[in-house]
């Protein structure tokens, strides 16, 4: 499906947004893009693989580990709405290099937390930035590729997942080195950070930029909307709660840190598998409900697989896992397209999903904990997190069938 309703083009160049001549090339464009996407997940996946010495060493409880994945993830939520009302007054691209800004100072802060508190706070900031860099993602590929959105939501959301594999892959390997510790381990994510900066300086010196005409409200009043905002924080919610403890799940069975980052690590790859998968098949079949169907219940075998018999094939079961989860992040992010009929009613969706279904997020690695914690295992978590992973599909299924033809046509559900 089409839900951008654009038609089909090479992108050749890199248009103003008021239409005038072209400034950068595609090549900057995308690179930006992707450098701005590899670090809206690395101060929150890099925490997994060293949850359990993070919480030696602060002498923490399990709780508290949950709220260093649950507090960005809140602060997304809250801090979303406030970023369009940022970018109205200073523009899209400042907006942007103020996110990356926030995420470096932020990540760097890791460096000096000697206490839970210090910690805690860093991922509070880092989530507020995530959120501005998060909410601006739609607005650079509506700007700068108005033909190729469903293209670049699919490659900025690979970017995404490309990010939060590499923090999950490197940062224990890095905190088990003779000279860092978790604390350097964590903190060297700021570098990327900066990187991602200097490229959006690059593009800020090239182009025109303008303030947005356009209120980018809220829309609260339909049903609709809060379905749309349902379903994204049910499956958000499945997500960070496996982000948050599947390494530290397979270290309790044994496994190194390492061992269990790499776990994680694929978990994140396959995502990538199943994101552009699910896009291409939905681009050309139109079936959203379809697909919706196929990476959700993916999502669910592999949470079960996971809870009932982690150890009989843990290689497969998160690549299971991380295919459906990547499959059903990617279509959610087309779900406000494909049940609003203009871009101004995309847009106050997309602030209304985000604000709301990120808040709903933040509760699954509090969730996961406390069913750890009272099962003393991770089998009650994550098969609840299974079941939370098939009512999304049903709340999903409601929402599109419910949508008013667009542009491009309904999607055939």
């Amino acid at each position: 499906m089409r839900a951008s309703g654009q038609p089909d083009g090479d992108v050749t160049a890199l248009e103003e947004p008021d239409g005038g001549s072209p400034r950068i090339s595609p090549a900057l464009g995308v690179a930006a893009m992707l450098l701005l996407a590899l670090n809206l997940r690395l101060g929150i996946s890099s925490i997994g693989p060293v949850l359990p010495q993070v919480l030696h060493d602060l002498s923490a409880s399990v709780v508290f580990g949950s709220l260093l994945t649950t507090a960005p993830v809140i602060m997304m939520g809250i801090a979303s709405p406030f970023s369009g009302r940022i970018a109205e007054r200073f523009g899209v691209e400042w907006t942007v290099i103020g996110a990356l800004t926030v995420v470096s100072v932020a990540t760097l802060m890791r460096l000096w937390a000697v206490n839970a508190f210090l910690l805690l706070l860093s991922a509070l900031v880092l989530g507020a930035g995530i959120a501005a860099g998060n909410t601006m993602l739609p607005a650079i590929v509506r700007r700068y590729f108005p033909n190729h959105l469903a293209l670049m939501t699919g490659l900025y959301t690979v970017g995404i997942n490309i990010g939060a594999a590499g923090a999950a892959l490197i940062t224990p390997r890095l905190a088990q080195g003779a000279g860092p510790t978790w604390r350097g381990a964590l903190a060297v994510w700021a570098a990327a950070g900066v990187l991602a900066g200097l490229a959006w300086l690059l593009i800020v010196g090239k182009t025109r930029t303008q303030q947005r005409r356009d209120p980018a409200g809220m829309s609260r009043r339909s049903a609709n909307a809060w379905l749309v905002a349902l379903f994204f924080g049910l499956q958000s919610m499945v997500y960070y709660g496996v982000l948050a403890w599947l390494a530290p799940l397979y270290e309790d069975r044994g496994w190194s840190k390492p061992q269990a980052g790499l776990l994680l690590a694929l978990f994140t790859a396959s995502q990538i598998v199943g994101s552009m998968t699910a896009s291409v098949a939905v681009e050309r079949t139109g079936r959203l409900v379809a697909g919706l169907r196929i990476t959700a219940l993916a999502t669910a075998l592999g949470l079960f697989l996971v809870a009932l018999t982690p150890m009989s094939a843990p290689w497969l079961w998160a690549t299971v896992l991380g295919v459906g989860a990547g499959g059903i992040f990617t279509l959610a992010l087309t779900v406000p397209l494909a049940v609003t009929a203009t871009v101004d009613e995309a847009r106050r969706l997309t602030a209304t999903t985000l604000c709301y279904g990120y808040l709903l997020a933040a509760t699954g690695p509090f969730v996961v904990s406390v069913l750890r914690s009272l099962s003393g295992s991770f089998t009650l978590a994550f098969g609840f997190l299974a079941v939370v992973s098939c009512s999304a599909l049903g709340v999903a299924r409601s929402a599109v069938a419910r949508q008013e033809p667009t542009r491009a046509g309904p999607a055939r559900v």
